[in-house]
């Protein structure tokens, strides 16, 4: 997410007569839990505070999920007191209570170039079978949004602490930008710039990465090499790598694959206000996608809930089902930003809807009513 001079969105009231009705609701109980521990919610509550199993607010934004060995881990961008540009992480076994596991890639682990710090956005991480290693790639970046890079870092566990290995930029076109008048992100130098990005593990073992390019009016995918480190090399436009979504000015890439398609939920680049979400299909993961328009259904929906996608999970018990993750954000209050999980399925055309829901639970049923 790139900021920009635009207007910033309310906050949303915390909620919480609604947030114990639901509770009561969904069959949980107010009671029963450790002396001091926060009650597990019984259902998703898209937009409210969400707890970790300590009682504090959850701080992982811009964030995805890996699920490794029966456990989930969400890492996301901390905004927060605690850890405050670090990345984080929190467990969970059932997607609802979340452990704090901690700043699994803290903010002085990350390089200074040219005297200058770098800081993070949108963290993403996937094991790697072969080298056994949990690979972070993330929007590397320094005030100005000038640096666009990808930072790579690796760990042996996935809980950390993480190593970091270099900053790149996947794509050294630089051939493309050679009649370009300005050029402060010196994409002439170093190729297409390095902004919103997304992990994708396709079937076959072969992973890549979705990013926002050409100072985002490009999105661009590239196929990782066998250790997920860096770009296959060597990088050939239209076999390893490919432009989509050209000069459509999109963001917060969402990738998910269903029934062998590839479908993608971006938003628009406005700053930190909300807008329409879209989602594009493809029948190869390099392209070309075709829009089939905004997903999402119910009040509030030409501003995507005033949120913005982030990542898309597969609902576990829910055969051809996920999970749409995004942002509510705060631009000024960042750590108060609040997440939007909501189910993510299929009409009777086969094409996918995001429908509002106050609250939901899984296993979901592949039904689209909006939930009261």
């Amino acid at each position: 997410m790139m900021p920009r001079n635009h207007r910033t969105l309310g906050l949303c009231p915390p909620g919480r007569c609604r947030l114990l009705f639901a509770v009561l609701l969904a069959g949980g109980s107010l009671g029963g839990g450790a002396a001091g521990a926060a009650a597990p919610p019984a259902a998703f509550m898209p937009g409210q505070v969400w707890l970790d199993t300590e009682g504090n607010p959850i701080d992982a934004h811009g964030g995805g999920v890996l699920q490794h060995r029966g456990v989930y881990y969400w890492y996301g961008e901390a905004r927060g007191q605690l850890s405050r540009g670090a990345v984080a992480c929190y467990s969970s076994t059932n997607l609802l209570d979340w452990k704090r596991e901690g700043a699994v890639l803290p903010p002085s682990s990350l390089p200074r170039v040219n005297d200058r710090r770098t800081f993070v956005e949108r963290p993403k991480v996937i094991f790697n079978p072969s080298t056994k290693k949990f690979v972070m790639w993330m929007h590397l970046e320094q005030g100005g949004y000038r640096f666009s890079r990808a930072g790579i870092a690796l760990s042996d566990t996935p809980v950390g602490t993480f190593t970091f290995l270099e900053a790149l930029r996947p794509i050294a076109n630089t051939n493309d930008f050679a009649s370009l008048a300005s050029d402060p992100a010196r994409q002439k130098e170093f190729g297409a710039t390095f902004r919103d990005m997304n992990l994708f593990v396709d079937e076959d073992g072969r992973a890549y990465v979705f990013y926002s390019a050409e100072d985002n009016w490009t999105m661009y995918v590239v196929r990782l090499n066998a250790a997920f480190t860096g770009p296959e090399l060597p990088a050939v436009e239209n076999k390893t790598w490919a432009k989509i979504l050209v000069r459509r000015m999109r963001e917060g890439v969402a990738p998910f694959k269903h029934r062998g398609n590839y479908f993608l939920v971006t938003s628009a680049c406005t700053g930190w206000t909300p807008n329409q979400a879209d989602c594009a299909v493809a029948d190869n993961i390099l392209g070309p996608y075709r829009s089939l328009g905004n997903p999402c259904r119910g009040p509030d929906s030409d501003r995507t809930f005033g949120a913005q996608s982030t990542f898309v999970l597969p609902a576990p018990g829910s055969p051809g089902c996920f999970i749409f993750m995004a942002d509510r954000w705060v631009s000024f209050n960042l750590s108060d930003s609040r997440y939007v999980w909501l189910p993510l399925e299929f009409d009777a055309e086969g094409t996918p809807i995001v429908p509002w829901r106050e609250h939901w639970s899984l296993p979901l049923t592949g039904k689209s009513d909006p939930g009261k």
